[in-house]
């Protein structure tokens, strides 16, 4: 977000969690070949079977992380060339808005409570630090799957192909909306973050 500090002469309130702070990060890669066909451990025996189920591989690539901390901010009340100025903040706590169901929905329900933050004065910087470390992003979850299969038509040549799907189950990761406090729209989330489920098939040929 920039180095300049919101206030020049008192540099406590930069102390904050970094911007790209996770606490959990959980990533898988995994890569299996099915154990059919020649040289496998069953239905060894046979063209057929070989080129209909041998050399068939799996892969997959998870990621299982939680969101990045929120920044507010504010209009800038002072003509001098500070950093973003920052809002006036009773606490971290409470931010996030209640949801109306059992999951956030966009079209009813905001990230932020505006009603927390109080009336921001014109005379004076914020309280608030860069980042709350106790309000958080939606977290990011995805799944990306591939099926691959090569055909040997001699030592030297083969035909590779390729079934990918990234964000197999489709989720959906929102933003986390307008945050600052000067906007109509605070808290409204009208982003998403992620990229929708995506399949590609490739045929690659090796001579």
């Amino acid at each position: 977000g920039g180095s300049a500090s919101q206030d020049q002469y008192n540099r406590r309130l930069e102390k904050s969690i970094g911007a790209f702070d996770q606490t959990h990060a959980l990533k898988l890669s995994t890569l299996y070949e099915l154990p059919f066909g020649r040289g496998k451990k069953w239905l060894g025996s046979g063209r057929v079977v070989d080129v209909l189920l041998g050399g068939w591989r799996i892969g997959a690539i998870q990621t299982y992380l939680s969101g990045f901390p929120v920044a507010l901010a504010r209009n800038n009340p002072f003509p001098i060339f500070n950093g973003v100025t920052r809002p006036l903040i009773p606490s971290y706590d409470n931010w996030r808005a209640p949801i109306r169901g059992e999951e956030f929905d966009p079209a009813v329900d905001t990230f932020l409570n505006r009603s927390v933050f109080p009336a921001q004065p014109n005379d004076r910087f914020g309280n608030a630090t860069r980042f709350n470390p106790k309000v958080r992003g939606f977290p990011a979850f995805n799944e990306n799957i591939s099926l691959a299969k090569s055909f040997h038509f001699s030592e030297s040549k083969r035909l590779d192909f390729r079934w990918e799907a990234f964000n197999l189950f489709n989720r959906t990761v929102f933003g986390t909306g307008i945050t600052n406090l000067n906007s109509n729209v605070f808290g409204v989330v009208t982003n998403q973050v992620n990229t929708a489920r995506q399949m590609q098939v490739a045929l690659k040929l090796y001579w």
